[in-house]
């Protein structure tokens, strides 16, 4: 248990390294709309054939990330599905989806917090289908199309991190405690939000 730990932990690092590259892409001789492009453009793609995205990404894993095979490793599958999501996210999004690796908030909340209470019943089903999918990469497609769909809403906080973090416990044979977790924070009143806002504030 303390091993899979640390690994999420791994993994929240190095997603949250990248995102700060790209996010100061000067700073780091990387050009932020020209990676975001290449990431939306791998959508589809397995890692082992989407070489635009190779460098910002290889660079930064460690070495025990990286497959030996030929095939990619659920640490290397966790990181570019959240970068795919975080480029479907800012395509567009004039700063209504922020990107925040403090907030402590699933992607569960996030999405409640995208979400119309007054026209809800399409996301809702949409999310339905997602916590229920068979494999990952039908969860992550409904994962995409949710987002496609509430990144409009001003100011939805995603801590990105956390989301490989629970993309990668998920290929850890933990899709249930995952999705159950996300449920909890989708379905719930707000209330819990509100309070760790507060915290966060802090």
């Amino acid at each position: 248990m303390e091993g899979i730990k640390a690994e999420r932990e791994s993994v929240w690092r190095v997603t949250n390294q990248i995102i700060e590259k790209i996010e100061q892409g000067e700073k780091y001789g990387v050009q932020k709309s020209a990676v975001l492009a290449r990431l939306r453009n791998s959508i589809g793609k397995p890692l082992s054939e989407a070489e635009d995205v190779w460098p910002i990404l290889f660079e930064n894993l460690p070495y025990q990330f990286l497959s030996k095979n030929g095939y990619e490793t659920s640490e290397e599958k966790a990181i570019y599905t959240t970068l795919q999501l975080y480029a479907v996210c800012m395509q567009g999004s004039a700063g209504s989806v922020i990107s925040n690796p403090v907030y402590n908030g699933s992607i569960g909340m996030s999405l409640r917090n995208g979400r119309d209470p007054e026209d809800s019943k399409a996301l809702d089903r949409r999310f339905g289908a997602m916590i229920t999918a068979d494999t990952f990469e039908e969860m992550a497609y409904h994962l995409r199309q949710m987002l496609k769909v509430v990144k409009s809403h001003t100011g939805m906080i995603i801590n990105f991190p956390r989301l490989a973090s629970d993309l990668l416990y998920f290929q850890l044979g933990n899709q249930r405690k995952i999705c159950f977790r996300w449920a909890q924070d989708y379905y719930s009143s707000g209330k819990q939000d509100n309070e760790q806002k507060k915290d966060d504030a802090q």
